[in-house]
């Protein structure tokens, strides 16, 4: 859909990213990466259980966890287990709906305030946002899932450190398109984006200056992937990967 500026782009950390992987295989993933000093910093599941998620090697030493396979009470249950340990969602993943719906979630030790909100409707997801916005918390991590007539929000408002953020929810492919370039235009970006189980699209925007960035969204697995091998090309890692109804969208830095 659109890119930014490419030039120049410099290879960070090592990284690992995948998509499309089933539960099983996924359990395997997490296994072998984290063995080989690989930290999760985004994870996304949908579609039956479709797992994608991105790794990085960058020597820091913080302590995490992700827990996949978990319903709404299984969710509740490891978040209370996590406020014990001292550690909370920074990535949070849903699909499907009402007592089904399966959840995902990497945990880390953070400092600063934060929470959390899951199955909110579009009017709960708006009133969260105008909490973060007061009370200096920014919206960190977002997933859109339920029925394309149910549509249910899941999110993670943390201390904000990064400067002006937005978001945006419910746009149509047209719309998020027209919303994006009037946000590139008041030196915005997306840093994450949701598709949600009706076609839409939610996002969260910073206003932090980086580059080089690019940001797609509708594109198929196998989109995903050229998207995916012609950015690396150009020395871009995937941030941000997100999928429902076999559509993905993703952020590379």
């Amino acid at each position: 859909m659109a890119l930014a500026p490419a030039a120049g782009a410099e290879t960070a950390a090592s990284w690992i990213a995948y998509h499309n992987v089933n539960a099983s295989a996924h359990v395997e993933r997490v296994k072998r990466l984290k063995e080989q000093g690989y930290r999760p910093i985004t994870v996304n599941v949908s579609d039956g259980e479709r797992y994608a998620a991105v790794w990085v090697k960058d020597g820091s030493s913080d302590e995490w966890g992700m827990w996949q396979s978990m319903s709404p009470n299984g969710f509740q249950r490891r978040f209370d287990a996590g406020l014990r340990e001292g550690v909370q969602p920074v990535s949070i993943s849903a699909t499907g709906s009402g007592d089904s719906t399966v959840f995902t979630a990497i945990f880390a030790k953070q400092r600063g305030k934060f929470f959390v909100k899951t199955n909110l409707t579009a009017d709960g997801f708006a009133e969260a946002n105008k909490k973060a916005y007061g009370g200096g918390l920014a919206l960190t991590s977002v997933d859109v899932y339920g029925t394309p007539g149910d549509v249910r929000y899941v999110g993670v408002w943390s201390t904000n450190t990064g400067g002006a953020w937005a978001y945006s929810s419910g746009k149509s492919r047209q719309a998020h398109e027209a919303y994006f370039n009037a946000r590139k235009k008041q030196g915005y970006r997306p840093v994450q984006v949701a598709t949600g189980p009706d076609g839409t699209y939610t996002a969260i925007w910073r206003k932090d200056g980086k580059k080089p960035w690019a940001h797609y969204v509708d594109m198929s697995s196998s989109g995903f992937q050229k998207r995916f091998n012609d950015l690396k090309a150009k020395g871009l890692a995937p941030v941000s990967v997100n999928a429902e109804g076999g559509k993905y969208a993703a952020v590379w830095e």
